[in-house]
């Protein structure tokens, strides 16, 4: 939804994913939503301009998980990864949780 956007930070949440979770349900009401379905969302601050995306990977030789993008470490970031991370352990005993800073010449291809 946001094109080429340039995004820095990143946390993947490993789980089971044997319940569906409605990531995009959980935030719909949220002034910084501008769409999405079920693990799909994307969000904007309008004053900041800041970016955040949540995507569901399936990569074929590794696990699947949730990606959390954003353009930095803010306290949007910070908020959509606490409802996610909140949002999936209602659905699963077992989360892992690993950040990881972009490296500036792949930020820009997702």
């Amino acid at each position: 939804m946001f094109g080429k956007t340039e995004m820095n930070e990143e946390i993947m949440i490993v789980s089971y994913f044997s319940l569906p979770t409605d990531l995009a349900g959980e935030m719909r009401g949220w002034p910084e939503f501008v769409g999405g379905k079920d693990y799909t969302v994307d969000l904007r601050d309008p004053s900041s301009g800041e970016k955040v995306m949540v995507r569901f990977v399936e990569p074929p030789d590794d696990q699947p998980h949730v990606s959390v993008k954003g353009t930095r470490r803010s306290v949007l970031f910070e908020k959509v990864v606490g409802r996610v991370i909140w949002a999936l352990s209602k659905h699963s005993d077992d989360l892992m949780i690993d950040s990881r800073e972009i490296e500036a010449e792949h930020a820009s291809a997702t």
